[in-house]
């Protein structure tokens, strides 16, 4: 197998380290680090997009994630019970906040589900090859991808807007975008942990 290096965050979830596999497995069932069952989105083929992570679940059971299957772009390791998943990121578990079942990342399908596929300038729900996902102040002028500026939209009504603000494109939003509730959500190092796992 070849070498694999494992992300270590600190209790906000801010990268501190890398680490290898031996390392991480002994501190993994230590306790002292809690490793990350990572889902990614599905693209528009129903392929799995390693770039983007749709979100993630910390696994405080070692026995629970020794159990996880082996997805074919996981690495893994041989034990006598059989494969065992490598993690990519583990958390530091020596800190004073509650884990969460469920960290989320504005990806485009946490965007689609959380506005239940309906266009938020229109109110008209769409199946989602007639949706894509908007940015309320578009990137060109300093949007960020976060929760509160990214929408579900008609890809019509996208394309006309294109890099306009909604008061400039004579459009108006139906509600106003929020963060779900279920679980964590983050807007931070979305794309550095993309990178660092495509790269591992």
């Amino acid at each position: 197998m070849k070498s694999h290096k494992v992300l270590v965050l600190n209790k906000f979830y801010f990268p501190l380290a890398v680490e290898g596999i031996e390392k991480t497995f002994g501190n993994v069932f230590s306790g002292s680090v809690i490793p990350l069952d990572i889902s990614y989105e599905m693209d528009d083929n129903n392929q799995i997009n390693q770039e983007i992570i749709e979100y993630f679940t910390p696994v405080t059971n070692v026995k629970d994630w020794l159990a996880l299957p082996i997805r074919p772009f996981d690495e893994y390791i041989q034990t006598a019970r059989g494969p065992v998943r490598v993690p990519s990121v583990v958390i530091c578990s020596s800190f004073d906040r509650v884990i969460y079942n469920k960290v989320q990342f504005p990806t485009k399908q946490n965007i689609l589900k959380r506005d239940n596929f309906t266009c938020v300038y229109t109110g008209k729900k769409l199946t989602k090859d007639e949706l894509s996902v908007d940015h309320i102040v578009p990137r060109s002028k300093g949007g960020r991808d976060t929760w509160e500026n990214m929408v579900c939209c008609d890809r019509l009504t996208n394309s006309k807007k294109a890099s306009l603000t909604p008061e400039q494109a004579g459009l108006k939003l139906k509600y106003k975008p929020y963060r779900p509730k279920n679980g964590m959500t983050l807007d931070l190092y979305k794309d550095e942990w993309a990178s660092f796992l495509k790269n591992c």
